[in-house]
């Protein structure tokens, strides 16, 4: 019977939506500007200028993807609007240590999740690598290349 009911719990979990464990707000239409601190984000971009990490980057990721992040602070958090030049569009929250940044990233309707770890470099570009989910044991090479 216990085997019967662990069976049922495994397949009632894995066949739902994972987005559909999430807040709400990370589901919507207006992706991500209703999402807190999103919602703030030209008035944090403002603010937070003048931090050296903060800006709007160009950025690539493995041998294909090109785009934009945006990076704010809020409070002692960095957050970070990726807009990749094929218009998806993912965010991020990262954490910085001394040169070292690691960030965690959520597309929308949690179609992936994945983490990124970071080095800044001397001019405050970032040099890393990520993976995800949808990369399972895969390292994948990704920067920063300028700032705008």
């Amino acid at each position: 019977m216990k085997k019967i009911i662990v069976l049922f719990l495994f397949i009632s979990l894995v066949s739902c939506d994972i987005s559909s464990l999430f807040y709400p707000s990370l589901n919507m239409d207006d992706f991500p500007f209703k999402i807190d601190p999103f919602d703030k984000k030209s008035e944090l971009m403002e603010s937070s200028k003048n931090d050296p990490l903060c800006g709007t980057y160009k950025y690539y990721s493995g041998e294909s993807e090109n785009g934009v992040v945006d990076i704010f602070k809020y409070n002692k958090v960095y957050y970070l609007h990726y807009k990749r030049d094929d218009n998806a569009q993912y965010v991020g929250i990262g954490i910085k240590d001394e040169n070292n940044f690691t960030v965690t990233y959520y597309y929308p309707n949690g179609t992936d999740f994945g983490i990124v770890f970071y080095k800044i470099d001397e001019n405050n570009l970032l040099r890393g690598f990520w993976s995800s989910f949808n990369t399972p044991g895969e390292l994948v090479k990704e920067g920063t290349t300028q700032k705008l």
